[in-house]
């Protein structure tokens, strides 16, 4: 990947990702880039050639890459503007307080959008193109536990001079101020409905997504904390760097896992250019469940949840027909079936916190968040002290009752002099089972302690 490799250092950082991607996973496509390249050399070189008044140089190809990075426009007077609303925070690609502006250059039909302190000074960020040739969404968004807030995003192709990377536009205003600063020029409509009216009019389609449809979710994606919107056509997490907006009809399929009592991850499969990739989100919280289900099925998603890799590992419940992996890990220490029980238990505690779903694999390699573990660890271990706390006030209740009940535990029940010899080894079997136990639970996120209340660890 020489030859390809040197020239991707000329091109933009998300369309070098796209392609440095695709060579690592389909290698045979190198020699495609190649020729693509080589061409493009060989075109420009004959342009040149007919211009000796050019400059050659031993890399033709950078030279036309290079000459676009550079916008040519320098003000913005002179321009007819349509509509400037100024002073707005602009959280992406960059953080900084400017001035929205939409207009025409004098000799075009098309609008632009800019980002400038001044008509007088140069854009900072200009979009030429606004039609759906350039870009891929645009929507304006209610900001959670911010009732006057909006977000406008507008995620594009290319903006002019392709700088900031082309990131997605998030551009952040106060809806309240706004409406009372139009005031009568809104004819009854809000200054949302407003604003996507008239920008409609210059062929400039934004989504409407402050109505009640949409709704949003607090999540992690890996250790980012962040907001998850499930809009008609979109599902957008953000609004920390990087900012992902999917498109549903590139989503495969979702999977639930890593449910608990008071929380659940989901897994989207998206595809992204012929190639399935995973974005996990975690830690959302289960009263938002039936929403997401809801969303899910009206989507006709593909559940995957019950997938052979994503079938329940950690199962709560005893299980006679499947035996659980708690039972399995016990197997592993010689004699310690006899501490997992075989009869059936009262589990009508149990069935609320089950509901209509069963137990995830958090154990799942789909994830491309590598901090998503430390914070679900973090949070079960939030969850396991407020559990420890309370175990710690009943046992300071029940010590006498505690000590009376050791007594009266026969624990040598069901072993023969094969399995253990004497009360020492017993000992060492019970120390190095617990210590098996706490392993498994660090592995699967298992709360022993709820398993002693259920009565599946008889210990």
């Amino acid at each position: 990947m020489n030859s390809v490799g040197k020239n991707l250092e000329t091109l933009p950082a998300d369309l070098k990702a796209q392609i440095t991607k695709f060579i690592n996973e389909n290698p045979s496509s190198e020699k495609v880039f190649e020729s693509l390249i080589e061409y493009y050399e060989n075109k420009v070189s004959n342009i040149e050639g007919n211009d000796s008044k050019r400059k050659k140089t031993d890399n033709p190809f950078k030279n036309v890459v290079n000459e676009s990075m550079e916008s040519a426009i320098t003000t913005l007077k002179g321009a007819n503007v349509m509509l400037q609303l100024p002073d707005l925070s602009i959280q992406s690609p960059f953080r900084k307080r400017l001035n929205l502006v939409f207009g025409a250059f004098k000799g075009e039909k098309k609008a632009f959008l800019a980002l400038t302190k001044s008509i007088e000074s140069k854009p900072e960020l200009l979009l030429r193109e606004l039609t759906s040739n350039n870009v891929k969404f645009s929507g304006i968004l209610n900001v959670p536990e911010k009732k006057p807030l909006r977000y406008m995003l507008i995620e594009y192709i290319s903006n002019d001079g392709n700088v900031f990377k082309n990131d997605p536009l998030l551009i952040q205003f106060n809806n309240d101020q706004l409406e009372e600063q139009f005031g009568s020029i809104l004819g009854g409509k809000s200054f949302v409905q407003y604003l996507t009216s008239q920008l409609k009019l210059i062929d400039f389609n934004v989504f409407d997504g402050t109505s009640d449809d949409v709704f949003s979710v607090d999540a992690y994606k890996g250790n980012k904390e962040g907001y998850l919107y499930f809009l008609q056509n979109y599902v957008i997490f953000g609004f920390k760097k990087p900012i992902h907006i999917f498109n549903s009809t590139d989503i495969e399929s979702i999977t639930y896992n890593s449910i608990t009592r008071l929380t659940f991850n989901i897994l989207l499969n998206v595809k992204i250019y012929g190639v399935i990739e995973h974005f996990e989100f975690s830690m959302i919280d289960q009263k938002e469940f039936e929403n997401i289900d809801k969303y899910v099925k009206t989507k006709d998603f593909r559940d995957n949840s019950m997938a052979e890799q994503y079938k329940a590992q950690k199962q709560l419940k005893n299980n006679t027909e499947t035996p659980s992996d708690l039972a399995e890990a016990a197997k592993l220490v010689p004699g310690g079936d006899q501490l997992i029980p075989s009869g059936g238990m009262d589990d009508d505690d149990d069935d609320e916190d089950d509901d209509n779903y069963e137990v995830g694999d958090s154990d799942d390699d789909h994830s491309d968040a590598s901090g998503a573990e430390t914070n679900t660890k973090t949070r079960h271990e939030d969850e396991d002290d407020d559990d420890d706390d309370e175990d710690d006030e009943d046992d300071e209740d029940n010590d006498d009752e505690d000590e009376d009940e050791a007594n009266d535990t026969n624990y040598t029940k069901g072993f023969t002099s094969e399995s253990i010899g004497t009360i020492d080894s017993f000992k060492a079997f019970e120390d190095n089972l617990q210590d098996e136990l706490l392993d498994l639970q660090n592995d699967l996120d298992i709360d022993i302690n709820e398993l002693r209340k259920q009565g599946y660890i008889d210990m």
